[in-house]
Formats: structure tokens, C-alpha cells, sequence
């Protein structure tokens, strides 16, 4: 007798059912997915084990992981196209940046630490990483409060290069890659603020042109959120989400960036198209960061081709700056950041 909450019949009835047109198989499909809806979470667990199949997650990203593996399963037999879209290569970049325990809101914050980990789509997991630390001119000074929530201290900044040579580094470990070259990538962050905020305006105090490939990138708090139909999480509710614990030190750009790579693999593995879904849009940047009274932490449409005007949230040890102007490609952007 069939445990309540099982599916006894799922397997038989996805065998069973005409998958010739596209119309019924996804019929078919939604049906699973309303029965998958039924299912307690001990059986999904149970459905997941004997599919030999991850069972960690909060009871919406297991129904989502199943979901996904019948309807791979499903469009396979029927030869279409499943529509996972993926890039061979992802960076993941997670800046530490010079801040005081208040900061005002002109504070110019400097990159300290540049770290960045590259993820095999092929390989399904992180192959390399980079990292290396940035001496600030602006503020060469540690603040104590910047210290202890970063982990960095002042020998290492004193010690480190300044950020237009760490750039040159990074771009010479892209290429030793051949990343950009014979192999395409993106770069995928936490949030919008690494390439709108800290690299903008890291360029912008050493004098450098905004590098092409800082131009567009994988707001992964987007990609999980769609996937998984849940708001839009932090680094460490994402993980709690998908029932993994944080590695490492958190405001170690480092560990940060490799949680943020979990994240990311958990994500391809459970069936999601992953592609960039914001971009900075420079000459609007320009304009807006004139402007410096604009309330916190709300997206705002800019014109109809979407650019959004991001005023960018005070969180602890990071003030708001001027506004990022940054394109999205997701229609998520009505919420405020979190």
C-alpha cells in the first residue's frame, strides 16, 4: 500500500502518457508538477534518493529539483529542447571595500580585497581562483571597524599593490584561461553592487576606463529567486535555503565568492538557465551619480528600455554612495534590494 503523500504511480504515468506533441507533454507535465505539489516532504526526500538525487533543501527547492528532473526527463523522450541555458565559464567576484563603522554618504570606498573563483559548466565545480589585495589611497588607513569585519589588516594593504596592477593581474588570469578569448564567460556577483558601486567607483578614483567585462554580469540573488519562486534572498539565507552552511569566514571576499559558487552549482544542477540579468549602463551613471538625495534601497524604472536607477541600500559597513544606474534583464526589479 502506497505511503500517504507518495506518488506510487509517477514513474508509470510519465512512461505511460503520449509525449508525441509538444502540447501534451507539457499537459502531461503540469499534471506531475500538481501532484509533485501534494507530496510531504518526506516523500519527496524518499522520490529523491531512489532518483539518486540531492536531498538538501527547504521543502519548495526539493519540489523544484523534482520538477525539473521529470521535465528534463519528459522533453528528452519527446526530442525537444529542455531550454537550459548555460555559459561554459562563470567568475564569481565578491569585493571587500575600505568603510568605517558610519560612513557618510560621499565616503569613497576602495577595494581591499580582489578575490574571484571560476566555475567549470563542464566540470560542475570550481577549477581556480584568484585573490590578491589592493592598497587604498584614498583612505590608506585602516579603520578598526573595517579590520574586524573583513579580516584584512593593515600590513596586508601596506604590503599589497594598488588596484590598477591587481587589474592588470586579474585580466592576465582571464587570459591564462583564454576567457573572453576561446572560451565564453560572465561574471556572476551577489547582489548589484560589486560592479555598480565598488568597481565604478574603484575606476573612477584610479583613473581607468570601466573594463569591458565588469559591463554586464549574473545577479545570482535574481537567478535563485526566479528559479526557486521564493524572495530574494542574502548569501547566507540562500544558502539556509538550500539547507548548506556558510564555509569559511564571512567578509572574506574569498569564502564569500566560493559560498557564492555552492550556490551557483546547486543552481545548475537543479535544472536552472543561468545568464546575465543586469548590466551597467555607463552614460546614464553618469548623469545620476549627480544626483545624491534619492531614498534607500529601491529599484526605480529610468526609461522604457529598463535601465534602473539603483539607490543602494545602507547596510553595516558600506554607506550609499552615488547611484548606480544598472539595465536589467529581469522583471524582478519592482522589489526592493535586499
Amino acid at each position: 500500500m502506497a505511503v500517504m503523500g507518495e506518488m506510487p504511480s509517477l514513474d508509470e504515468e510519465c512512461k505511460g502518457e503520449s509525449s508525441q506533441y509538444s502540447d501534451s507533454v507539457y499537459k502531461e507535465l503540469s499534471r506531475l508538477n500538481g501532484r509533485i505539489n501534494q507530496m510531504s516532504k518526506v516523500a519527496i526526500v524518499s522520490r529523491l534518493k531512489r532518483l539518486k538525487l540531492s536531498s538538501e533543501g527547504n521543502c519548495d527547492v526539493l519540489k523544484t529539483r523534482l520538477k525539473n528532473y521529470y521535465k528534463k526527463q519528459k522533453l528528452k523522450s519527446a526530442n525537444l529542447p529542455t531550454a537550459v541555458k548555460l555559459l561554459p565559464y562563470y567568475v564569481i567576484v565578491d569585493f571587500e571595500a575600505t568603510c568605517e563603522g558610519v560612513n557618510v554618504p560621499d565616503y569613497p570606498h576602495e577595494i581591499i580585497e580582489f578575490p574571484a573563483v571560476l566555475v567549470s559548466t563542464e566540470q560542475q565545480q570550481v577549477v581556480d581562483h584568484f585573490q590578491a589585495y589592493c592598497r587604498p589611497l584614498v583612505n590608506p588607513t585602516l579603520s578598526g571597524f573595517c579590520m574586524e569585519l573583513t579580516g584584512i589588516s593593515q600590513e596586508e594593504v601596506d604590503a599589497a599593490d594598488t588596484f590598477p596592477q591587481v587589474l592588470k593581474d586579474f585580466e592576465a588570469w582571464l587570459a591564462k584561461h583564454k576567457l573572453g578569448s576561446k572560451h565564453k564567460f560572465t561574471i556572476v556577483t551577489d547582489g548589484p553592487w560589486d560592479m555598480g558601486r565598488f568597481m565604478y567607483g574603484q575606476c573612477k578614483i584610479s583613473g581607468l576606463a570601466y573594463p569591458q567585462f565588469a559591463k554586464k554580469w549574473i545577479n545570482v540573488r535574481k537567478t535563485f529567486s526566479n528559479f526557486y519562486k521564493c524572495r530574494r534572498f542574502s548569501l547566507k539565507l540562500m544558502l539556509e535555503h538550500l539547507e548548506l552552511n556558510f564555509e569559511g569566514r564571512p567578509h572574506c571576499g574569498l569564502d564569500d565568492a566560493r559560498n557564492i559558487a555552492r550556490v551557483l552549482l546547486r543552481l545548475m544542477s537543479d535544472g536552472a538557465s543561468i545568464q546575465v540579468n543586469e548590466h551597467i549602463h555607463l552614460l546614464a551613471l553618469e548623469e545620476k551619480s549627480k544626483v545624491s538625495n534619492k531614498p534607500e534601497g529601491v529599484v526605480v524604472p529610468v526609461t522604457a528600455s529598463n535601465p534602473y536607477t539603483i539607490a543602494v541600500k545602507v547596510q553595516q559597513g558600506c554607506s550609499q554612495d552615488a547611484h548606480s544606474t544598472i539595465l536589467s534583464h529581469s522583471d524582478e526589479d519592482s522589489t526592493s534590494l535586499m
